[in-house]
């Protein structure tokens, strides 16, 4: 590639202009270069924390047929890893993709989720029940906890406390995924788990309830999405938005799913404002975030998921929304239950303020260093000489619009073209 923009990790913005030489899979060289009109933008492959493989988001079971697309879908929105955590065993998925040629992105598996001993799994279950599970090599060395409560049953912090010692001792990390349950967070906390999934409750400070250091991801969509069901007017808009920043998913999921009131999720009926509070309150936290789409919930499919949750970011990071970046009124009711007071547009947002660029930028770096380094991804989120080959390629700077980083033209992993919004053979190096 010649007279290329890079990412640059250590400054968490755009290099000058570069060439850069890929052989075997890996960067070989990357050298200044001479700058040019309209040149191409490169990032590093993202990763995503959290996925479900098996579920196809309209409430059913992705079906074999319908595999070869869902990969894909993460590869159209420049995702190199993904980490499914309530998925059954992926070794059959990986030896499929292997035998079949299908492109997919470089997959990963949580240890079987544990629930409270009450909910009994059954044999062969994607969980386990209680604490005595048995640990699967094949599987990466996350280790989940599931602390949503039930009828005030849960573990106490005792056992909480000992199992993360023991966790830990074994050379792997305690997750907790608390599903927005106060109790349950500050049992997390006080007994010193490192990373949280899902949104806060409100009144939680996190950032001064825990001295150590973590890592924690909202996952905004999953709770997002059940409000915008109720308002077909702004699904329907948001729909449009979605696919045009994702081709893949306008061509195989756009029309796919048509809203109803109800639906199976069993997360918080708080509004969504109220985590949306307490996300822009907790501002020290923001530095501590982690990407998980949840793609594989209901409405979110791959690749998409992850533009639904950082069009949230984006516009909740602001500080500021100013006036003429309203909806119009046909939506302002509906902006004003999601945000409280304050209205962020998340449809659109005509004028760049100052601040968004370094949103993105900040957004970019958990997409990539945090989140992959969280993952124990090869490239570690960076584009770097004698690193492997996984990254996007883009037309235009990525942190000039809203969700930019997402309409990429071509993704290679493995110094290989494995997908491309052009009519290009696919398999070949660019």
């Amino acid at each position: 590639m010649k007279s290329v923009r890079i990412w640059d990790s250590e400054k968490a913005n755009f290099s000058g202009f570069v060439n850069v030489e890929v052989a075997q899979g890996k960067i070989v060289s990357i050298q200044q270069a001479k700058e040019i009109p309209n040149p191409e933008f490169v990032l590093p492959g993202f990763c995503d924390a959290s996925v479900t493989i098996g579920a196809n988001a309209v409430g059913g079971k992705t079906s074999r047929a319908e595999l070869p697309k869902v990969l894909l879908g993460y590869l159209s929105a420049g995702f190199s890893h993904i980490e499914s955590v309530a998925d059954p065993n992926l070794a059959p998925l990986l030896k499929e993709m292997a035998k079949s040629k299908w492109n997919g992105p470089i997959l990963s598996q949580a240890q079987k989720p544990i629930l409270y001993p009450e909910l009994n799994a059954g044999d062969g279950a994607i969980y386990q029940s209680g604490f005595k599970g048995t640990v699967d090599p094949k599987r990466n060395k996350h280790f989940p906890v599931f602390l949503k409560e039930m009828d005030n049953r849960g573990f106490s912090q005792t056992e909480l406390f000992s199992k993360r010692k023991e966790v830990e001792e074994n050379g792997h990390l305690a997750l907790a995924y608390t599903f927005a349950d106060k109790t349950s967070w500050e049992d997390a906390l006080d007994t010193g788990f490192s990373v949280l999934f899902h949104p806060m409750p409100e009144g939680t400070n996190l950032f001064r309830a825990q001295k150590r250091n973590f890592l924690w991801a909202p996952m905004f969509g999953i709770l997002y999405l059940q409000e915008v069901k109720k308002n077909p007017e702004v699904w329907k808009e948001e729909q449009s938005q979605w696919a045009k920043l994702n081709p893949h998913y306008a061509k195989y999921w756009k029309d796919s799913l048509v809203p109803e009131e109800e639906n199976s999720d069993s997360f918080p009926t708080s509004p969504f404002s109220v985590f949306a509070s307490q996300f822009q309150l907790e501002k020290e936290t923001h530095s501590n975030l982690l990407f998980a789409s949840g793609a594989g919930h209901w409405g979110l499919f791959p690749g998409q998921a992850a533009i639904v949750e950082v069009r949230l970011w984006e516009s909740l990071l602001q500080s500021d929304a100013k006036k003429d970046e309203r909806p119009n009124e046909s939506t302002s009711n509906f902006w004003d239950s999601l945000f409280g007071r304050k209205t962020y547009s998340i449809l659109s947002i005509p004028k760049d303020e100052e601040s968004l660029p370094m949103i993105r930028r900040r957004i970019i770096q958990t997409l990539t260093e945090t989140t992959c380094q969280y993952l124990g991804a090869d490239h570690g989120g960076k584009l770097r000489v004698g690193g492997p080959a996984h990254f996007s390629i883009l037309t235009e700077n990525p942190l000039k619009r809203t969700s930019g980083i997402f309409p990429i033209e071509s993704m290679v992993l493995g110094g290989k073209l494995v997908y491309t919004s052009k009519p290009t053979k696919e398999g070949t190096a660019k």
